[in-house]
């Protein structure tokens, strides 16, 4: 397959995933850049919850169930359209100027560009549209997948417990499994051609549109800075490179990616984002759809939502403050928002606590010394990749911003609050401080650098928009003559076009730095070759035949750290060891050990024949994370009379077990 035949499967992805949630709010009166940046949030929300509650009145998974969910909420958008549009500020809006017509053209263009560079980027790191992440984590994703599929059980309730068949369901964020699993189904495509196209619409797509819609919420919906956050949105390497390389970590890609809008609808909500004619009360439920669908994703996500929201929360409270020169009333009011954020505080302390992984599993030890970390987090170069020169200048202008009381208070107390983390994650001595406060991401750098992009993405964006400002104003000064480049608070379609020059650019200069290098590196976890530690392209190959030699019901034994566990995804068949984490049962140990006893041993025939386990997978190469895992059972089979050869590809070989019969 080429990715130019992937192209269907493309516009099935970015259909599911926007268009649903834009019918909804469009339905309820929202316009403009605020029902671009919620249709994906939306829409993932919608999907995530429709999987939990389809079980619940016995409705099987699929696109219908959500389809329908949309058109019950459109429809009831449309009913308040007619009975009530004043509630829904439909009176008050203006009709849209001829002029205005223009910015269109410059908001696609500014979500062109991004699309463009990511897109090139996430091609370039994926290599082709089969190839597969070969990486610890992915064993899990594809095999969910398949899972979701195979069961029309896609619910976050339930799909941890996968492996157990269903008898034992525990909860798992399934919002990225189940946009995956609707692709599959839309398209046709095979799940590891499912995975990349969500990949490309998510990080090429969602993610740009996402944060142009936050850094509007500042700057306001102009279209120079919309243009430049666009472009800006491609010039990290720790988003949404990183996240696709390091794990690798899908489900929180996703939440990441609906990030800035959540925080967008914050601001508006509670008054210190604009609004475009959008009521508090429907931005509020734009929000808790949007909280929803991140939690659905990735909680851990859900927990930096929590505390970016403090300096917005704090700064809609300062504002709030004139409200005490209003009488009795006035702070009776600002009373009680002085009350909410104090239990808002006290509600983040006890997730803080409460909803956080274990010790034993928040292993990951500090990495570079703090200044090394600081200077990572001014520089966009974080964890692995080089520095990016691009954010480290625009950085530097808008730290002379803040000092001149030019940069919005509360981004400069998102941008400390993300950055302090990742310093304290990176860099700060192991202990109980360090646990405390970056252990809900398990003290994981990775992590914690990915979500560094949402808030630079802004701050360089005003930094850039103020650069073009003073030279706009210079060159107007200069040069009367070219009177279309006068500064003023409406940008004429000439400085637009030299700013979505200025954007190009900016983007495009911003991929010689640690984008490359994310990319590079990256590429490296996707490459499919003998060496490769997940699987080899010859067991891709064995894999793909299994549907033909192994029947439906039937169980496979393999070593599950050379990659058999990928049976289920690529065929159907289900493997005695589907991953590679957890504890493998006793009795399915006893027959990996102990297989080659097959012809003196009649215990283990007895296993074969319980748990279905006919025939056997030997991937002989390298195994996940270089493990050294081996099982007596499993090793020298092509010397096990009990066995038959019965499909090959290179060095990977099918055998069915013929030494045992049938259950009598």
């Amino acid at each position: 397959m080429t990715w130019w035949q992937l192209t269907p499967a493309l516009l099935w992805t970015a259909a599911i995933t926007f268009l649903p949630g834009y019918v909804v709010v469009r339905s309820w009166g929202v316009a403009g850049l605020v029902a671009a940046g919620t249709a994906a949030p939306v829409s993932v929300a919608l999907i995530g919850s429709v999987a939990v509650l389809a079980p619940l009145v016995g409705l099987p998974w699929g696109v219908w169930p959500v389809l329908g969910a949309a058109a019950v909420l459109a429809a009831l958008g449309l009913v308040l359209r007619v009975v009530a549009p004043g509630i829904l500020g439909l009176r008050d809006r203006p009709r849209r100027r001829l002029r205005s017509r223009w910015t269109l053209l410059v908001h696609l263009g500014a979500l062109v560009i991004p699309a463009v560079l990511l897109m090139r980027g996430l091609i370039a790191m994926i290599g082709r549209p089969l190839d597969i992440s070969q990486t610890w984590d992915n064993i899990f994703h594809l095999n969910a997948i398949r899972y979701i599929l195979d069961t029309g059980t896609a619910s976050s309730l339930q799909l941890g417990g996968m492996y157990s068949n269903g008898a034992d369901p525990s909860p798992y964020p399934a919002a990225w499994h189940d946009l995956v699993s609707l692709v599959v189904s839309l398209s046709g495509v095979s799940i590891p051609a499912a995975v990349n196209a969500v990949t490309l619409v998510v990080g090429a797509l969602v993610w740009p549109v996402s944060a142009i819609f936050l850094t509007t919420r500042v700057t306001g919906n102009r279209p120079v800075p919309v243009l430049f956050a666009g472009a800006l949105s491609a010039v990290f390497g720790s988003f949404p490179y990183l996240m696709v390389d390091f794990g690798v970590l899908y489900p929180m890609f996703l939440s990441l990616a609906l990030l800035p809008a959540a925080l967008a609808l914050l601001a508006m909500t509670i008054g210190v984002g604009g609004r475009e004619h959008t009521p508090r009360w429907v931005s509020a439920l734009l929000l808790v759809a949007t909280v929803g669908g991140i939690a659905l994703a990735h909680p851990s996500t859900f927990q930096v939502l929590l505390v970016f929201v403090l300096p917005i929360l704090a700064t809609a409270l300062v504002r709030y403050r004139r409200a005490l020169t209003r009488g009795w009333a006035g702070v009776a009011r600002f009373s009680v928002l002085a009350l909410l954020f104090a239990g808002y505080l006290a509600l983040v302390a006890v997730l803080w606590i409460r909803v956080r992984p274990s010790e034993e599993a928040s292993t990951w030890l500090p990495i570079q010394s703090m200044s090394q970390a600081i200077g990572q987090v001014l520089s966009a170069g974080l964890m692995r990749e080089g520095p990016s020169w691009v954010v480290l200048v625009l950085t530097l202008v808008a730290v002379a911003l803040v000092v001149q009381r030019r940069l919005n208070v509360w981004v400069v107390g998102v941008y400390l609050i993300a950055a302090a983390l990742f310093v304290i994650s990176s860099s700060a001595p192991d202990g109980p401080i360090r646990d405390f406060i970056t252990g809900v991401w398990y003290n994981d750098s990775f992590r914690l650098a990915g979500q560094l992009p949402v808030i630079i993405v802004v701050v360089c964006t005003i930094a850039a928009v103020w650069w073009f400002g003073r030279v706009q104003s210079g060159l107007s000064t200069r040069y009367r003559a070219l009177g279309w480049l006068r500064p003023g608070p409406v940008a004429t379609p000439a400085v637009a076009a030299v700013a979505f020059v200025a954007a190009i650019a900016l983007g495009v200069a911003g991929q010689f730095s640690s984008v490359n290098s994310a990319i590079g590196q990256g590429s490296l976890k996707y490459a499919m070759t003998p060496e490769s530690q997940v699987l080899s392209p010859d067991e891709r190959a064995l894999l793909r035949r299994l549907d033909d030699s192994v029947p439906r019901n039937a169980r496979i034994i393999g070593n599950p750290w050379t990659g058999t566990s990928l049976a289920y995804a690529y065929s159907g068949r289900r493997t005695l060891t589907p991953h590679v984490g957890g504890t493998i049962p006793p009795d399915v140990l006893k027959l990996m050990n102990k297989l080659h006893r097959i012809d003196d041993n009649p215990e283990i025939c007895a296993l074969v024949r319980d748990m279905r386990a006919y025939y056997v997978l030997d991937f002989d190469g390298p195994q996940v994370h270089d493990k050294n895992r081996h099982y007596p059972g499993l090793m020298w089979l092509s010397d096990n009379s009990g066995l038959t050869e019965i499909d090959h590809e290179g060095s990977a070989t099918l055998y069915r077990v013929t030494g045992c019969g049938p259950r009598r």
